[in-house]
């Protein structure tokens, strides 16, 4: 099977398509990249189709990766089924409706069940040949046992709502950003707790991949309220600690730094759900999906 495989994969050493493409490997898939991002930046629309109607020709199939702003017709005279993994919540953006609008996809993966909502609502032709697929951690960095130096952490971009969860806790959470890389996990790793909050109120469903690469690293997990089936689907019912309030917020970390010993159950439980929510897992779940394309 040789795969076609459009995303970023400018993010050397991290970001999702460097570890999907791992994944795809070590599961004997053969791949042909291409950026889009850069081809489109830096050589311009007309070299993109041109590049991906040439490398389509050597495979059997293509899988796109983000894809926004991209117009259906870059894949005129592609000939090979095309998988699309639309990984951005709908709710917030509108940059690929063009191409959900289209019907050149054998098959969507969706990023949650509210873009489920809306595709069912404006997209409702891609319904029976959808589903959602989650994030993960890299089985590559999965880590136990640094030394914990640091209480709580926040490593993620600040909106104006996040700021005013994580206001209430004061210096009790540690804000961190503009780390990537080893240095992102590193300060993952050094925390027992990790906090996550939804960026907005329009994503309330949103299961980013922090969460995971906090489990992967051993942290606590304390999170605002998450979508319960996606919990389901992850096997992480009681694994993370959920809060409704930033003050709830605030009391669920003073609770978990006097009480090592619930601090360290959620920690184990971080560590045995992570194993089966690597990109790896998630690669083998796409593979069944081109399998069933694959000619």
């Amino acid at each position: 099977m040789k795969i076609l495989y459009i995303g970023v994969h400018s993010h050397t050493g991290w970001g999702a398509e460097y570890w999907l493409a791992k994944a795809f490997k070590d599961l004997q898939i053969d791949l042909e990249t291409i950026d889009y991002r850069s081809i489109r930046k830096n050589e311009g629309t007309d070299s993109l189709k041109r590049k991906i109607q040439e490398k389509s020709r050597e495979c059997q199939l293509i899988f796109l990766q983000r894809g926004e702003h991209l117009s259906p017709t870059i894949f005129e005279g592609c000939n090979i089924p095309i998988i699309f993994w639309s990984t951005e919540p709908l709710q917030l953006k509108t940059d690929v409706d063009q191409l959900l609008n289209s019907d050149i996809f054998s098959w969507v993966f969706l990023h949650s069940y509210s873009c489920v909502e809306r595709a069912k609502s404006e997209f409702n032709h891609i319904i029976k040949k959808s589903n959602v697929i989650h994030n993960a951690a890299p089985k590559d960095i999965l880590k136990f046992g640094t030394e914990k130096v640091k209480s709580a952490i926040f490593n993620r971009n600040l909106s104006w709502r996040r700021r005013l969860w994580l206001w209430p806790s004061g210096n009790m959470i540690d804000r961190i950003s503009g780390r990537y890389g080893e240095d992102y996990f590193t300060d993952l790793r050094e925390a027992n707790i990790a906090v996550n909050i939804h960026y907005s109120r329009q994503n309330l469903d949103d299961f980013e991949s922090g969460i995971f690469e906090a489990m992967a690293s051993g942290c606590a997990v304390i999170s605002e309220s998450l979508n319960h089936q996606t919990l389901v689907d992850l096997g992480m019912e009681d694994a993370i600690l959920q809060v409704n309030s930033p003050f709830e917020l605030k009391e669920k970390i003073q609770l978990l730094n006097k009480d090592e010993k619930l601090l360290k159950s959620f920690q184990t439980k971080s560590q045995q759900v992570i194993q089966q929510n690597t990109w790896h897992d998630r690669a083998r779940q796409i593979k069944e999906i081109f399998g069933e394309f694959y000619n």
